[in-house]
């Protein structure tokens, strides 16, 4: 009998989802709308936000870009960012025309190593982007205060953790700069797209210029499903804007967020329970109570993970590697880097397993006999 492949990422797309699109496509306004309106501040009530404002945009690399720009990251400035994590942080700092220094993460939460960040700035450093690793936090706390020492700015990489609280805060609702992504594979998607979250109105317009070609006046006329005609161009700028298309997915999806994150939330749980005593994993430092997790990872030792990798892939059973560290990248090889042990400790065993929004107690229950059945030859 064939099975069926349990696939490492699906997108929870249903009736509702596909109403809301047929709805967008009715209303015969494709580009940035009323809907882009919508989904932005459907983000902020859910986030809770209070004097912070939201700015979406196309991709999460897009918003990882002008936020950058929008904290005035240029030419020959520096930006400390981890290796482990995949490329578009990097590519968006290049972008700026600033450098890109590459630092280790700490073990227990695969997160930056603030003790070896500090040993990286220079008077050439302006910001830090640490990343909440899937959807597990950073330690936060320890990035703001090397922030605060050095007078550096924080734009969080949240693309993994659209929902995950600390001390009861949703991340993005205060602190400094904060990204999202809602590419395809994300907790939520919008098909692609993210958003920047940042304190003042005065960023928030500068974000808006920066997001549609510098011009003044579109945003407030397109969020009408109008245009102005009379506009200025008062800044550079990209065509890194949401769509009312991709923007009516985003709302679909968001009204469901919690329902997603329960779910996911329950089946992290049950792998842990499931792996804990298995002396050759390591498994995530977190009860995922207050985690939205986007990936559920864990840590093949003693050089078995392509052993374990051919074993599932005989039981259709898909997995990913997140990440060949930027480091070893070809285009980034020769960047500024500091010790990368962990780094390279981690890539060598990590390995992500299937987690879907509501996904099948039967799938979950195979993904779990599939690897423990490896363990036990």
């Amino acid at each position: 009998m064939n099975m069926e492949k349990i696939p490492v990422f699906e997108p929870f797309i249903d009736s509702d989802t596909r109403k809301h699109l047929e709805n967008a496509l009715d209303v015969g306004w494709l580009g940035m709308g009323a809907f882009t309106k919508e989904f932005e501040e459907r983000i902020s009530d859910y986030l809770r936000l209070d004097g912070r404002y939201v700015v979406s945009t196309n991709t999460g690399t897009s918003a990882l870009h002008i936020a950058l720009l929008s904290a005035n990251i240029g030419p020959g400035d520096e930006v400390i960012t981890p290796s482990f994590n995949y490329v578009a942080d990097h590519q968006a700092i290049s972008m700026t025309g600033a450098n890109v220094v590459m630092c280790d993460i700490q073990e227990d939460n695969l997160g930056i190593d603030c003790k070896k960040a500090e040993k990286l700035i220079t008077n050439k450093t302006k910001a830090i982007i640490p990343l909440h690793f899937a959807g597990i936090p950073c330690d936060q706390k320890e990035v703001y205060d090397l922030a605060k020492k050095y007078d550096l700015r924080i734009i969080e990489d949240a693309m993994h953790a659209f929902g995950t609280s600390i001390e009861g805060q949703k991340i993005g609702s205060y602190g400094d700069i904060t990204c999202f992504s809602f590419d395809p594979v994300k907790v939520i998607t919008s098909i692609d797209g993210g958003c920047v979250i940042v304190n003042s109105i005065e960023e928030k317009e500068k974000l808006q210029h920066l997001r549609l070609l510098g011009v003044d006046k579109d945003t407030t006329e397109r969020y009408k499903n109008k245009r102005a005609w009379d506009y200025d161009v008062v800044s550079q700028g990209f065509r890194y804007h949401l769509t009312n298309i991709m923007a009516s997915v985003g709302i679909a999806q968001i009204k469901k967020v919690d329902e997603f994150i329960t779910t996911r939330q329950k089946i992290c749980q049950r792998y842990n329970e499931s792996f804990k005593e298995i002396p050759e994993l390591k498994i995530p430092q977190s009860d995922f109570n207050n985690i939205s997790p986007f990936i559920y990872t864990i840590r093949v030792l003693n050089g078995k993970r392509e052993f374990l990798i051919e074993h599932l892939k005989k039981l259709e059973i898909d997995v990913g590697i997140h990440f060949i560290p930027v480091h070893k990248h070809s285009y980034f090889k020769n960047c500024k880097q500091g010790n990368m042990e962990i780094t390279e400790k981690v890539t060598n065993e990590i390995l992500t397993i299937p987690l879907h929004s509501n996904m099948k107690n039967e799938l979950v229950e195979r993904v779990i006999d599939g690897i423990t059945s490896f363990f036990k030859h």
